[in-house]
């Protein structure tokens, strides 16, 4: 099996969120492999922690159902009404998602094409700055 060819975007910054652990896992694993920089949190609560206390990301690539006391929408609302211009990407086996301003990606995916899907939203960006929650919160 040939790999695909993917563009290398050495120290793009990833927010990983997924309570699925082997699935967090084996998806940031891969971004790595694609030489991006991953951060990895279990719940929404956690991402946002994360990002209030400055974290840099580029992107956020979140499962819409998780534990806590936000979900992946709420979410993905909230850094669009606080960091307008991060990327973010929802994910989810049992919603489908809408909105004009997220992107999605149904589950069950292939890794490879989850990989490619972010990329893809990280090359449409990459003259962009590393986005800096510490800068514009």
């Amino acid at each position: 099996m040939t790999p695909l060819a993917r563009p290398k975007l050495a120290g793009r910054r990833v927010l990983v969120v997924e309570d699925e652990l082997l699935l967090r896992i084996a998806l940031a694993a891969d971004l790595r492999a694609a030489e991006c920089d991953v951060v990895e949190t279990g719940s929404a609560d956690e991402a946002w922690d994360y990002l209030q206390a400055g974290g840099a990301v580029d992107l956020v690539f979140s499962d819409i159902c998780m534990p806590g006391a936000m979900d992946g929408v709420e979410l993905a609302d909230r850094l669009k009404g606080r960091y307008p211009n991060l990327s973010v990407i929802l994910t989810s086996g049992s919603h489908h998602l809408h909105e004009p301003d997220v992107k999605f990606l149904a589950k069950p995916y292939e890794f490879d094409h989850a990989v490619q899907f972010i990329l893809d939203a990280l090359t449409l960006r990459q003259g962009d700055t590393v986005y800096d929650a510490a800068r514009h919160g």
